[in-house]
């Protein structure tokens, strides 16, 4: 009798349980498909140095100066400045966020009424926003984001007067006494070439010493005494303001990978829309470097715009320069 290999097998099968002894006798479960993989969280963290350019104009209550600043204004007179990106990735979905920190200062000496004008101004910008990714091949992405950007503003003007200048100051204006004379002597305070991009906001000395000094009645010797103490009082003081503002935006970023070493990137945005400024944008695009599995270099160049108007101050500048960033991901 001539057996086939499957006939073979099931017999030999057969023999085999009939041999076990009684209880031991098991079945293997199937073989179960492995668990799928959940996506990790993957994260970003870099630092952007910004050399700067700014240009537009500053105002307070009407009075507004001209700003043409570069690197080479900027950066002597600067105290601090930080620059931190964050980025947390998961899927679809990022969370990214920005801190900005910029802390200029300058002294002024002038040989007039005025002796000395110390300036200050800290700008602090913090960025909040998530991106959805819409598109995303091995050749890179692009995301559609939002988000909403703080920003403070705080300025501060110390004047030192010279006693000397204020005492032949008010002599000749208490002879003469008209207002034009007085705003040309104060000149120093008018502020239209500033150093530092801040607001003028102790212009309005100006115009208030003058038209005191145009109603000042009395004797020579009278008006030159009260025309000192009113030059001392406003002159000799501090004048500070602090604004600050949100505002919403929308935009979108991508990558485009050239190789597995170097990829473009690009960004911008628009917002504002009356919430906080009138009106602000932002935009980038850098060529960047993939240095080893975790470390990475970009350089490119970097610009935003922001046109405020509220409660006296105007604000409508462009801040723009080559952006270099060094940063890790993990």
């Amino acid at each position: 009798m001539i057996r086939t290999p499957s006939v073979v097998a099931v017999i030999a099968g057969l023999a085999m349980a009939a041999a076990a002894p009684a209880g031991e006798l098991t079945l293997e479960p199937k073989a179960s498909a492995p668990p799928l993989a959940k996506e990790p969280w993957t994260f970003k963290l870099s630092m952007p140095l910004w050399a700067t350019w700014m240009q537009g104009e500053a105002g307070f209550h009407g009075r507004t100066a001209s700003l043409d600043l570069g690197p080479g204004d900027l950066i002597p007179r600067m105290d601090m400045a930080v620059n931190v990106r964050a980025e947390a990735h998961k899927g679809r979905f990022t969370v990214m966020g920005e801190f900005l920190h910029l802390s200029l200062s300058d002294g002024v000496g002038t040989n007039t009424v005025v002796k000395k004008m110390d300036l200050r101004m800290d700008q602090t910008m913090a960025d909040v926003g998530v991106a959805w990714r819409v598109i995303e091949s091995p050749r890179g992405y692009l995301d559609v984001t939002g988000g909403v950007r703080y920003t403070n503003l705080y300025q501060r003007l110390t004047l030192q007067a010279s006693d000397d200048h204020i005492d032949r100051l008010a002599g000749k204006l208490a002879a003469v006494g008209t207002a034009a004379q007085v705003a040309k002597a104060l000149r120093a305070l008018e502020g239209r070439d500033p150093s530092i991009p801040g607001a003028p906001i102790g212009d309005g000395a100006i115009a208030k010493i003058a038209k005191a000094v145009k109603h000042l009645k009395g004797s020579t010797a009278e008006r030159k005494k009260k025309i000192a103490e009113m030059l001392r009082s406003a002159l000799n003081r501090t004048v500070s303001r602090t604004d600050d503002w949100l505002d919403p935006y929308i935009g979108l970023r991508g990558r485009y990978n050239l190789n597995q070493t170097f990829y473009l990137t690009a960004k911008g945005d628009i917002g504002g829309f009356t919430v906080g400024s009138e009106f602000t944008w932002q935009a980038e695009a850098a060529l960047g470097c993939q240095l080893s599995r975790h470390l990475f270099a970009e350089i490119g160049y970097r610009a935003l715009g922001v046109d405020y108007r509220k409660d006296g101050l105007i604000m409508d500048t462009i801040t723009h320069g080559v952006q270099m960033t060094a940063g890790v991901n993990f």
